[in-house]
């Protein structure tokens, strides 16, 4: 009792923060729009435009690794024309190299996060009077492609849905369903993108500066905001499919590594899964009687965080660059053995 009290006075906490950026957010954008001309700089790239534009939005803190010119590179062999938007001022050298790789480099202030970013991308092409068919929006916190053969951005293309991405996450409430893209990789739809919506969404979006409110009114509000107008949502992974899986998954020992590591992960986690180890309770019996809290998502809710060899197994093609123990995992196991080689050698730094 005493620990939903406490996660609810955080939740209510974390609210209480983030809503002067309720009223602020517009007037942020506002001032940042007056100052675009001045405060944003753009560098054209050896690329010409085409049909289909990845925007990759990048916040370099020690250079530009080489896993993001090979994800530059797997785009352009994949027909995508690419505009980098760093958050960040870029080294000359930076700058160079990234126009090497790319239609566009911009350099903007870091004002609203990678929603900033990917606004700024967006409405510079269509200033630019650039009109792609299929527009791909992607931050740099995942390593992406895995591997060089990654047939992603084919099944993008060929989904019919209008915002598509990797992983549609959410659990219903009272029968109503709360589906999301995860905004770390969108791919929008030649409908979309040639709708009124798509642009007014982007010219009207505050500019927030508070990440819990960034997840819950542009991450979350952004697939909600065009469903409402009879868009539809898709991705590679479902939630559904992923708690499919792991109530399906017959392999204890397989089963036992992925709560071994959920408790190394998540101490939430670990105090509904620790106790039951601790008696010795095979995983199949662990996994069947938390299965109310798994289905509910109050047990493994990030799913790109979870055990490696599952969420590979899952088709999943990313991981996050910044969760170590998850990466360090893989490396261990040996899973990364046909990992495209920039991938590979930046894990296992």
């Amino acid at each position: 009792m005493f620990s939903k009290v406490r996660k609810e006075l955080g939740r209510w906490r974390a609210k209480l923060r983030s809503a002067p950026w309720m009223f602020l957010g517009g007037l942020k954008r506002r001032e940042y729009d007056a100052r675009r001309a001045e405060s944003v700089t753009i560098t054209p790239g050896r690329q010409a435009a085409a049909d289909e534009i990845a925007i990759l939005v990048i916040f370099p803190r020690d250079g530009i690794p080489g896993s993001t010119l090979a994800t530059l590179d797997h785009f352009a062999r994949n027909g995508f024309a690419c505009v980098v938007v760093s958050n960040a001022p870029l080294r000359e050298e930076d700058r160079a190299r990234l126009a090497l790789h790319t239609h566009l480099v911009i350099e903007r202030p870091n004002i609203g996060y990678d929603f900033g970013g990917f606004r700024e991308g967006i409405l510079t092409l269509d200033e630019r009077g650039v009109r792609p068919r299929r527009l791909v929006v992607m931050n740099d916190s995942l390593w992406f492609p895995l591997r060089t053969d990654c047939d992603a951005l084919a099944r993008c293309r060929a989904a019919p849905e209008d915002v598509f991405g990797f992983l549609l996450n959410g659990v219903p409430r009272f029968g109503v369903s709360r589906d999301y893209v995860q905004s770390y990789f969108l791919s929008f739809s030649p409908r979309l993108l040639a709708s009124k919506d798509f642009l007014a969404f982007w010219r009207d979006m505050p500019l927030i500066d508070n990440k819990h409110l960034v997840v819950r009114r542009l991450e979350r509000g952004l697939s909600r905001h065009f469903a409402r107008r009879g868009y539809t949502l898709g991705a590679l992974v479902h939630w559904r499919a992923v708690i499919d899986r792991l109530m399906a998954l017959e392999d204890a020992d397989k089963l036992g590594r992925i709560f071994a590591y959920q408790c190394r992960l998540n101490p939430k986690d670990k105090a509904m899964l620790q106790p039951l180890l601790d008696k010795g309770w095979s995983p199949l019996r662990i996994r069947d009687a938390l299965a109310g809290r798994i289905r509910a998502k109050r047990l493994f809710a990030s799913f790109p965080m979870m055990h490696p060899e599952f969420v590979l197994d899952l088709g999943f093609p990313v991981l996050k660059r910044k969760l170590t123990i998850q990466y360090r995992e893989l490396v261990r196991l040996g899973l990364d053995e046909d990992f495209d080689p920039a991938v590979r050698a930046e894990m296992r730094l």
